[in-house]
């Protein structure tokens, strides 16, 4: 029997029975590392004065003989760091031979793309390799015995083929934990309260259970099951204990972080600060296929698609209010969207006025911001090209085409592809088919590991031809290799509910957004006073707090409304009719149309003519006119006899103001446009 290093921390302890009976049955097996080394850490920051963590796991009561012997197999290398990089390795090796493949599995009720579940694990592996050096310093063989476990079970993946797609869901769930934990150790428990206490004993039931599901895992391999050892009901029972462990641990942290003292959170911040930065320079490679292609790739995407999409999103994004949108992103159903490894579809429903489109764009904001492959597309009535299913995929298609490798961009040969043949055939100016787009949208999906599509108002797609557009995302998701996210917000449309029926959805309620409408009915009446549209900018701080509790009250969840009701409110000439009207505003859009409608029908004269103009010429364009176009075009009289006259063109704001409000000056685009779409479904 080899002799165990007698100084250091051994992972097995020999003075309980039951580990010297499972060490004798596994003599040949060293279950002891030994650490050796001088701590470069301040004595505040050392950890290493008491037993590791790993080190008790593994030495507690609660470790049945079966399990203990079940580890005695493992071989174990204290080098952390050869460690991960064997990992690393053994983990490419398996993504690498399903590469190009389709490669699923039924978990749960979803299919779980098995190639990202390989290169989650892969990520956490590189990310326990860049915090190495640092737990080198106090701890050389710190999680040795997890990680060697870590690396049995994937040696079983290279050997056995039909073992590794079980193997590997179970793996991936217990690599970040291990990972966490680590950083835990590094900066939390140094810290003597009750917190850093809690936390370590956390920890400690974390290790145990991973330890205790190694074991598991590795008997029913000896037992010739392990086809069944994450799919079990027992076994799938143990993962959710170590998700709700891994919770608690997170809890924990939060707890003790935020009882630190300031000297401390500075000095942590620090670390986390240098270490994030190590860990943030993992990014996602793409191999580059643009060396061979001298085409310009300006004319290219202007083929594909010429719909200012960025355009859209930057408008939006910068009119919405500071601080709102941002429950949607920690709702459960949101949140379970973004972490599954499968492809779905997320549908946020909402009436008219809720918020959704602002929503939309509070959720590509969260994706713009990170590494992720993202498609979006903003729908509109208004304008023909953004109802157009084939020129809404082939926009999602100009922006998925685009690499991005090292100081290289370029676009996927796929792209370039298509447009060579047709520029070939002396037919550069044929736009894509739709089947043409979806066939070519699949096809980039398979390229990348995730895509996310974000499309608003889908309702707002031309109802005639929405299905195929419906249709499309439902094959994306199906038919992709890899994993496609899609995000989608529309009114209550029923084809749209069908189509998508078996998806997740989220219902938006009143309840939902009143944070947002409360800071958006103050922003207003707090612009309204101070550009003096509400009695002149003299409002007294009473009045100003009524009319702030009534309109939250009123306006329903609905931001339209709120919007209107100021806007009425703006027309009354001292505050005690102020006070009168909140009582009396209208509940509905339809009855703040109505009176909105008939108040414009009395002005004096050509103010209501002037206005129906305007009306039928944004209802009526085949394209956006601009605005200099419509402004000559709504003073324009035709008398009995069908002559045309002309009292020159209107002005910006006198035009605006005859219309009252309903429709707005799109200084980006340089057209005007109905304020809401409901404005163009009620004058319809």
């Amino acid at each position: 029997m080899k002799t165990l290093p007698q100084s250091g921390t051994e992972l097995l302890s020999p003075d309980l029975s039951k580990q010297k009976a499972a060490t004798a049955k596994y003599s040949d097996t060293p279950l002891a590392i030994e650490v050796e080394c001088e701590p470069t850490f301040s004595p505040a920051t050392n950890i290493t004065s008491s037993p590791s963590l790993w080190n008790k796991a593994a030495n507690d009561p609660s470790l049945s003989l079966q399990e203990l012997e079940a580890l005695a197999k493992i071989g174990i290398d204290t080098n952390i760091i050869k460690i991960s990089s064997d990992l690393e390795k053994d983990v490419q090796d398996i993504v690498n031979k399903k590469k190009g493949k389709e490669w699923k599995i039924k978990f749960l009720g979803d299919d779980i793309v098995l190639r990202h579940v390989g290169l989650k694990i892969l990520h956490w592996v590189n990310r326990f390799k860049e915090v190495g050096d640092i737990i080198m310093q106090f701890d050389p063989g710190h999680a040795a015995l997890p990680w060697a476990g870590f690396r049995f079970l994937l040696k079983i993946c290279l050997a056995e083929e039909e073992t590794k797609d079980t193997i590997l869901i179970g793996l991936e769930k217990i690599a970040p934990l291990i990972n966490r934990c680590t950083v835990y150790e590094l900066f939390y428990l140094h810290m003597d309260n009750t917190a850093s206490h809690n936390l370590e004993k956390s920890i400690l039931r974390l290790y145990i259970a991973i330890l205790k599901f190694l074991a598991k895992a590795i008997q029913r391999l000896k037992e010739n099951r392990i086809k069944a050892v994450f799919t079990t009901e027992d076994i799938s029972n143990d993962l959710r204990d170590i998700e709700d462990l891994g919770r608690t641990v997170a809890v924990d942290a939060d707890v003790t972080e935020a009882q630190s003292t300031r000297m401390g959170f500075e000095r942590l911040q620090k670390l986390l600060e240098d270490v994030h930065l190590r860990l943030d320079a993992i990014e996602q490679k793409l191999e580059s296929t643009m060396s061979h292609l001298k085409l310009r790739e300006s004319e290219i995407l202007q083929w594909i698609s010429e719909i200012p999409y960025t355009e859209h999103h930057t408008h939006i994004s910068k009119s919405r209010l500071g601080g709102t949108t941002d429950w949607l992103l920690k709702r459960e159903e949101y949140r379970n969207w973004r972490a599954i490894s499968a492809s779905k579809l997320l549908l946020l429903r909402g009436t008219p006025g809720a918020g959704k489109t602002y929503i939309a764009s509070s959720v590509i904001d969260s994706f713009l911001i990170t590494p992720e492959k993202l498609a979006y597309f903003y729908c509109n009535r208004a304008e023909p090209s953004r109802r157009d299913p084939r020129k809404i995929l082939c926009t999602l298609i100009q922006q998925l085409a685009q690499t991005d490798s090292g100081e290289d961009t370029g676009l996927l040969p796929h792209v370039v592809d298509i447009y060579k043949k047709r520029e070939r055939k002396g037919q550069k100016s044929t736009q894509l088919s739709l089947v043409e787009a979806q066939d070519l949208l699949v096809q980039i999906t398979d390229i990348y590991p995730q895509i996310t599509i974000c499309i608003d108002a889908m309702d707002e797609v031309d109802n005639d031809i929405r299905i195929h557009l419906l249709m499309c995302l439902n094959h994306v998701i199906q038919t992709s290799k890899n994993v496609v996210k899609i995000f989608v917000t529309t009114r209550m449309d029923v084809d749209i509910l069908n189509q998508f029926e078996n998806f997740p959805r989220i219902e938006l309620q009143p309840d939902d957004n009143v944070s947002d409408i409360n800071k958006f009915v103050l922003a207003k009446v707090q612009s309204s006073i101070k550009d003096r549209l509400l009695l002149h900018g003299d409002v007294s701080n009473e009045v100003k707090k009524e009319i702030y509790n009534i309109l939250c009250q009123r306006c329903k969840g609905n931001f339209q409304l709120a919007a209107l009701q100021v806007s009425f409110l703006c027309e009354m000439q001292s505050e005690s009719d102020v006070k009168r009207n909140l009582t009396t505003l209208p509940d509905t859009l339809k009855d703040i149309y109505n009176e909105l409608y008939n108040g414009i029908l009395t002005q004096k004269g050509s103010a209501p003519r002037i206005a129906l103009n305007a009306f039928r010429w944004i209802q009526c364009s085949k394209e956006p006119l601009s605005s200099e176009t419509l402004l000559d075009a709504v003073t324009v009289e035709v008398d009995t006899t069908g002559e045309f006259s002309q009292t020159g063109p209107a002005r910006v704001k006198q035009l605006l103001t005859i219309c009252h409000n309903l429709i707005i000056l799109d200084e980006k685009l340089n057209t005007f446009r109905f304020a809401h779409l409901s404005v163009d479904e009620y004058l319809e």
